[in-house]
């Protein structure tokens, strides 16, 4: 663990008037807090970031947030399949893949699900994919009313896939299957009527409340702090939900599809080499929203 935070693409401050509480913030406003992949990236850094949390006996809470107008966009679409070497005419192996993914994909929310410390996410503007990660392995999220919060990732390759089973645990499975399903964007009011989030407030009131909560549950006595999440973490062991082995291997998997021949319209890997990546995104998500418009109950949130 580095002795200073010099991180390139996350903050790491504590706060000014009360030393148990630490915010650990996104920061590549210029990539909508989009997650880089790989040693020395944001996967990395957030990692060694838990680690110097778990270690700090002073600490007690953590906020997560974003710096710039959205909480997080999800993994940097630059860089994934070619974080594993993968290029046109390259078919990267899959031990390579099943490493990169175990030690950053997989390993991200591995680390924020061991943390040792009470955990808040403070979401606003977008929450896409990944950055679900932070949401969904903190012990509290609050977000803004008018967040827009999507596992839009599902689209590319994943066809509904838990990251981890603890994800169908918080909420009503069917609500949450569909949502994986279809990749919708939700509001902030639906994630919290559906167990996703702890509860929606006003877009002002947002940073304030997440700082006076924090304040309130620094109160509690640092080994209670750690005792009671040790302990929620066994429970989830014990349910079978937290199992972090398999995400990996059902990532590596998924990026190895095989595409049928009337599949191929909407491929994004292929797309981006062609159009480029944000333009094969729009295509890609445009073609799904279409669809999900002729729909009267399941069009996405914003549209």
């Amino acid at each position: 663990m580095v002795e200073k935070a010099n991180y390139t693409t996350i903050q790491y401050e504590k706060s000014k008037d009360d030393p148990h509480i630490v915010h650990i913030r996104l920061n590549r406003p210029d990539k909508n807090n989009a997650i880089s992949i790989g040693p020395g990236k944001m996967t990395a850094e957030l990692q060694d970031a838990v680690c110097r949390v778990n270690e700090d006996e002073k600490v007690k809470v953590v906020i997560y947030s974003g710096n710039g107008r959205n909480f997080c966009a999800g993994f940097d679409l630059s860089e994934v399949y070619r974080v594993y070497h993968g290029a046109p005419g390259v078919r990267p192996l899959q031990s390579k893949r099943l490493q990169v993914d175990f030690d950053h994909v997989g390993g991200l929310p591995r680390a924020l699900l061991f943390c040792n410390k009470v955990t808040i996410a403070q979401v606003h503007g977008w929450c896409i994919e990944a950055g679900m990660y932070l949401v969904e392995t903190s012990d509290i999220a609050i977000a803004s009313k008018d967040a827009k919060i999507s596992h839009r990732g599902q689209r590319l390759a994943f066809g509904g896939q838990p990251f981890m089973p603890f994800e169908l645990f918080q909420g009503h499975t069917k609500k949450i299957t569909e949502i994986l399903l279809t990749g919708r964007t939700i509001s902030a009011e639906e994630a919290e009527e559906i167990g996703i989030i702890t509860k929606a407030v006003e877009p002002e009131e947002l940073e304030e409340e997440v700082l006076n909560l924090a304040r309130a549950i620094a109160l509690l006595p640092i080994d209670a702090i750690v005792m009671g999440k040790m302990r929620r973490r066994i429970s989830y062991e014990l349910m079978g939900a937290i199992n972090m082995t398999v995400h990996p291997v059902f990532h590596t998997l998924s990026t190895n599809l095989v595409y049928a021949d009337d599949e191929k319209e909407h491929v994004f890997i292929r797309d981006r080499e062609r159009i480029g990546e944000k333009e094969a995104f729009h295509k890609l998500h445009e073609a799904f929203e279409e669809a999900l418009d002729k729909t009267k109950y399941f069009k996405s949130f914003g549209r």
